[in-house]
């Protein structure tokens, strides 16, 4: 079930995970927001930009080995 072979999920089910996470952080800071927890909110707001900041690196990865695998596909 989305396991590769030594027990690493592929990216496809980190990413998948990783957008579970935002959308639950998502709703905690509305929830925080809508009881005007300023402090909560904030510490939300950081972690969900981590989640956000690690979604875009792995997709920037992704683009990278994509763009290195065509080079050497051309190569030869």
């Amino acid at each position: 079930m989305g396991v590769q072979m030594g027990n690493h999920p592929s990216l496809t089910d980190t990413e998948t995970e990783l957008a579970s996470i935002a959308r639950m952080l998502s709703h905690i800071r509305d929830s925080a927001r809508a009881l005007d927890a300023q402090a909560v909110e904030y510490c939300v707001e950081m972690a969900l930009q981590a989640v956000a900041n690690e979604l875009r690196d792995r997709s920037e990865l992704v683009i990278a080995a994509a763009g290195f695998n065509a080079r050497t596909h051309s190569l030869q």
